[in-house]
């Protein structure tokens, strides 16, 4: 049995568009069956603004519907990783995957807490400099003690940025860590959100990463670029 699929997608109220989003919601239906999926439903809000987004509001209040949720990229879901994410688990939790035509899907497994695997921290604050001092060594103590109590990796680096604002072009150490990606199997992070707050920008540095990651908040996350159904 095919697995059914709602599409959400939103754009603006520009008389000018209507070709291009229109287009673009054919181009999510081709997707969706290209992947085997039945489209039942297809949500577009006319709003880029987050408190008229009453299409997607509809979505989740039948989400149990569906098995699949076809959009265009994860920003579409949410424009804050954390939201996002947050999002993204819901609807995990209710049997529902996400899938993309630009981000793919995220593929969430069981964490390999039992194999010897070399590891990349990672941690980022924005405050005061006294804030920032206090908080850092804190951060990192805690994935040191992590993987020494529940694993059996190794934390072969650990890296932090920290700022006054949350500005692209701050996270100078997590470029670093990219140059450096083929000397580790695993980024380990405190959340998702700490690799960047923006749902799109943190998309773009996971496929730069090309590393699993772990997070202690939301779980582990598999790099793959094929996807499953």
């Amino acid at each position: 049995m095919r697995k059914k699929a709602a599409i959400y997608h939103f754009t603006n109220e520009s008389k000018q568009r209507p070709k291009i989003y229109k287009d673009q919601l054919k181009a999510l239906e081709e997707y969706a069956v290209s992947m085997g999926f039945e489209v039942v439903d297809i949500y577009c809000d006319m709003s880029l603004k987050k408190f008229e987004r009453t299409e997607y509001d509809r979505f989740i209040e039948c989400c149990e519907k569906y098995d699949v949720l076809v959009t265009k990229d994860f920003y579409h879901i949410a424009k804050n990783t954390g939201r996002f994410m947050n999002d993204l688990l819901m609807l995990r939790e209710k049997g529902l995957q996400i899938y993309s035509i630009e981000n793919g899907c995220f593929i969430w497994d069981e964490a390999p807490f039992n194999k010897p695997l070399r590891v990349a921290t990672y941690t980022c604050h924005f405050g005061t400099p006294n804030e920032m001092k206090e908080v850092i060594p804190v951060k990192n103590d805690i994935f040191t003690l992590f993987t020494k109590k529940k694993t059996k990796w190794t934390v072969v680096d650990q890296y932090f940025d920290e700022s006054l604002h949350q500005k692209d072009g701050e996270q100078v150490q997590l470029m670093e860590l990219i140059k450096n990606r083929d000397k580790y199997d695993l980024l380990l992070v405190h959340n998702l959100n700490d690799v960047h707050w923006r749902t799109a920008n943190f998309c773009k540095i996971r496929e730069q990463l090309h590393l699993d990651i772990y997070s202690l908040q939301e779980g582990f996350l598999k790099y793959r670029k094929e996807i499953d159904i």
